[in-house]
């Protein structure tokens, strides 16, 4: 299967969450969190195993009125590797519904 054909979600272990103090969204995990660029926050949040990997590259685009799409794409697949690799988010087949 293509990876951008994929449908994302974050792993179990892993919700985001608004900041109290700096209003910054942050993806929280056992006994760490990241803090989340308002870009990566907006990745995040489409991470639900709902949309591929190719619509969140195209509502990415629309929501920040992008015409770069190979940057953005670019972006958008780094950002979830880190997220992959770290264990918190979910591509594979038997994984997403």
């Amino acid at each position: 299967m293509n990876f951008m054909d994929v449908k994302p979600k974050l792993a179990r272990k892993a919700r985001l969450k608004k900041d109290p103090q700096t209003g910054r969204m942050m993806l929280l995990y056992p006994e760490r969190g990241l803090e989340l660029s308002t870009t990566a926050a907006a990745i995040a949040e489409l991470c639900t195993g709902e949309r591929t990997v190719r619509e969140i590259i195209q509502a990415m685009l629309e929501r920040f009125d992008e015409n770069d799409r190979a940057r953005v794409e670019g972006e958008v697949l780094a950002f979830m590797r880190s997220l992959v690799d770290r264990g918190l988010l979910l591509v594979d087949e038997e994984e997403t519904p």
